[in-house]
């Protein structure tokens, strides 16, 4: 090879090597200034209607299980008044606390746990009762009557059994 030749081959060379490390780096640094602000945008938003609907479906989900929940304890005291309603109870063959949960009580207006487990939520003396936590129950429970109260507390024994109402309308019935 001559010396026209190693120059011809050179030129390519350091051309290449000037690509790569000066045209290559400003290149990129000019294409991610323009484009990154656009992708980090787009990405976000991306991950937040993922968020949204995970949030969404989580949400029937929990819905879904309430109404589930709910379904099954009904079908649980149906079943426990119906096979309470055709026994004969005799000391020997049921514990104490099941001869007490089906027997009705003696507080006038009272309704038989059984029967609590019928009533119809929409005839509670608070409306939407089963959607309100107890705080709220409570503090509307000073508003009503003798057999009203009754009325929430067998409800109440028949499906969550919350201690604070419990006791907040022992504590009223007392006083009455």
């Amino acid at each position: 090879m001559d010396r026209e030749d190693e120059t011809a081959l050179a030129e390519p060379a350091i051309e290449r090597l000037l690509d790569l490390a000066v045209y290559a780096p400003v290149g990129l640094f000019v294409t991610l200034r323009d484009d990154l602000p656009k992708q980090v945008r787009q990405r976000r938003q991306a991950l937040e209607n993922r968020v949204q609907l995970a949030r969404f479906i989580g949400q029937l989900v929990v819905q879904q299980g309430r109404k589930e929940i709910a379904k099954r304890l009904d079908e649980a005291a149906r079943e426990r008044a119906t096979a309470g309603a055709g026994r004969v109870l005799d000391a020997g063959s049921i514990d104490l606390s099941e001869a007490i949960e089906t027997s009705p009580s003696d507080a006038p207006g009272a309704v038989p746990a059984a029967a609590a487990s019928s009533i119809d939520p929409s005839t509670l003396p608070i409306a939407e009762y089963q959607s309100l936590a107890a705080v709220h129950v409570v503090q509307r429970l000073a508003t009503l009557g003798p057999d009203e109260l009754e009325q929430v507390r067998c409800f109440e024994e028949a499906h969550r059994a919350r201690r604070t109402i419990l006791a907040k309308i022992a504590q009223l019935q007392d006083e009455a």
